[in-house]
C-alpha cells in the first residue's frame, strides 16, 4: 500500500507512521487524496480518526490538525488522478482482507488454548503465557515459535535452539583456510528468524511514553553498535533473545528483567548452592 499512498500524499507517514494502522486505513478509505482531506468536514474527520484509534480527544485533535496541514503542504505535488485512487483502494482492500485473516488465525489459536486449558496437565497454554512474558513477543509470535520448534525437550542446550533458529554462525572453510567473517547459517526455520527479527526490533525501541521496551537489551544493542555494524548488533540481540526463550521454557518461569550484573550474581548464587 506504500506506493499508492505515497504517490497521492508522500508526507502521509508524517501523520501516521504505520500507514496500515486502523486509523490510517480509515482516513485513506474515506479521504484518499489531499484535496479530499482539506475539504473534509472537521467533525467528521475527527470522528473517523477517533472511532478507528480509540485515542483520547487531545491526540485525535492534534492528528486531525496535522493531517490537514500536511495535506495542504503536499497538495501541489499530489498525483491524485483516478488511476492512483483506484490503486490505493485496491491496496486498502488487500490490507483489510489480511487483517480479517489474521483475526481468524488468532481466534483459532485461542480455541487451541481453551481446549488445552481443560486438560489435566495443560502445556500449550502455559508455554504461550511464558513466551508472552518476554518483551516484544505477542500471542501470534509465541504461537509461531511453539508451532515451529515442536517438542521443546529436543533442545537440551540453548545452542541447539540457536541453530534451529538458524542464527548460529556459518563457517566458510576451504582446504586449510577457515573464514573469519561469519554470517548466520540460516539453516533453520525462516519463519522463526522472521518473528525473532521482529521481536528483536521491538526490544531495542521505546514505547509511546518514551520508556525502553527492554532497557537491558537496548543498552546491549547500543554498546554493540559502537564497534559493530547495526545489523551485526541486531543479530547479537536476536541471539540473546533465543537464550531468553530457552530459559523461560526450560525453567517454566516468566521472563524477569535483570541487568547483566544481577544476572551474574544470580548465576554465582546457583553455583554456590550446587
Amino acid at each position: 500500500m506504500t506506493q499508492g499512498s505515497t504517490q497521492l500524499m508522500l508526507n502521509f507517514k508524517d501523520v501516521f507512521s504505520d500507514i496500515c494502522s486502523k486509523a490510517a486505513i480509515a482516513v485513506l478509505e474515506e479521504y484518499p487524496t489531499p484535496a479530499a482531506m482539506i475539504k473534509a468536514n472537521r467533525n467528521r474527520l475527527v470522528d473517523t480518526i477517533k472511532n478507528s484509534s480509540r485515542k483520547d480527544p487531545d491526540w485525535v485533535g492534534k492528528k486531525c490538525q496535522l493531517l490537514v496541514s500536511k495535506a495542504k503542504e503536499f497538495k501541489p505535488l499530489s498525483l491524485d488522478d483516478p488511476a492512483n485512487v483506484v490503486m490505493l483502494r485496491a491496496y486498502i482492500s488487500m490490507v483489510k482482507s489480511i487483517g480479517k485473516n489474521l483475526d481468524r488465525i488468532l481466534e483459532a489459536i485461542q480455541e487451541f488454548i481453551d481446549s488445552d486449558l481443560v486438560k489435566d496437565t495443560p502445556t500449550l497454554s502455559q508455554a504461550l503465557e511464558l513466551l508472552q512474558s518476554i518483551p516484544g513477543i505477542g500471542l501470534l509470535t509465541a504461537a509461531t515459535i511453539i508451532a515451529e520448534i515442536g517438542d521443546f525437550r529436543a533442545f537440551t542446550k540453548p545452542k541447539k535452539l540457536v541453530a534451529y533458529f538458524g542464527i548460529d554462525p556459518s563457517v566458510k572453510q576451504s582446504g586449510e583456510f577457515t573464514g573469519t567473517h561469519n554470517k548466520m547459517s540460516k539453516r533453520g526455520s525462516k519463519f522463526l528468524r522472521r518473528v525473532l527479527y521482529t521481536a528483536a526490533l521491538a526490544n531495542i525501541r521505546t514505547k509511546r511514553n518514551g520508556e525502553a521496551t527492554n532497557p537491558v537489551l537496548m543498552d546491549y544493542y547500543k554498546k554493540k553498535s559502537q564497534s559493530k555494524a547495526k545489523k551485526v548488533a541486531l543479530r547479537a540481540v536476536m541471539h540473546k533473545l533465543v537464550y531468553i526463550i530457552f530459559a523461560v521454557l526450560r525453567d517454566g518461569k516468566p521472563f524477569a528483567l535483570r541487568s547483566p550484573e544481577e544476572h551474574a550474581i544470580m548465576l554465582a548464587a546457583r553455583s554456590t548452592a550446587a
